[in-house]
């Protein structure tokens, strides 16, 4: 039987994964996984990567700032501070409902940082409370801004065929992909120095430790598997 890791002891091997790792790892999450080849998730990570930078790099231009905070003012977003929330037995971190609202728990926040603050690492520089909000508001803020473009911005735009009969197509834009490219555009608003993916762990720790440490070995496994 493994011994169970420390938060921290997870969180320093996480730092090292890199961007494509954790794009397998949203993949993993999404429902229609099973549908698309592995060499093909590969080829989507990297462009919904490059979305969520280039969109981060024209909203800076447009706004002439990098601050969420600021940019979320002039996109008259609307940010609900909230303690926690539930989906059936899921914890919710953070949320965007259209048009204009953020939901931010701070509740998994709090505890997040506490867990920290308790041991002698340099996560403590790292997971500053403002900073984990920063992160998630950034997240939440593409969304937005998939919404705004959604008829040309490459993470709505890209679909895969759930069924064709009789000349009738359905088509299905991939969660994964909005993940993704959400991670990449906060990654690159709030200068980090890692994968924002790293909070589903890090939040997710003081409710349930056993499954956050099923996620971490997850993502290692995607990892060394490439």
């Amino acid at each position: 039987m493994q011994e169970q890791l420390s938060l921290v002891e997870m969180i320093e091997k996480l730092l090292q994964v890199d961007d494509e790792a954790w794009g397998l790892y949203a993949f993993s999450r999404d429902i229609l996984k099973e549908r698309i080849p592995e060499g093909k998730k590969i080829e989507m990570i990297r462009k919904a990567m490059s979305c969520g930078r280039e969109y981060a790099e024209r909203t800076i231009r447009e706004y002439g700032s990098s601050d969420v905070n600021i940019i979320a003012e002039k996109l008259k977003l609307n940010i609900v501070f909230q303690d926690a929330a539930m989906i059936g037995t899921r914890i919710l971190f953070a949320s965007y409902t259209p048009p204009d609202e953020i939901g931010i728990m701070t509740e998994p926040v709090n505890k997040a940082v506490e867990l920290i603050s308790k041991e002698e690492s340099i996560l403590i520089d790292y997971f500053q409370k403002y900073s984990i909000i920063n992160t998630m508001l950034g997240h939440e803020i593409f969304h937005c801004v998939e919404d705004r473009f959604e008829k040309e911005i490459y993470t709505r735009t890209e679909k895969i065929l759930l069924w064709n009969f009789i000349g009738f197509k359905n088509n299905s834009t991939l969660r994964a992909l909005g993940e993704i490219g959400a991670m990449a555009f906060t990654k690159e608003l709030n200068g980090l120095k890692y994968s924002p993916f790293i909070l589903d762990i890090l939040l997710y720790y003081s409710y349930d430790s056993v499954s956050a440490e099923k996620i971490y070995r997850d993502v290692l496994e995607m990892s060394s598997g490439r």
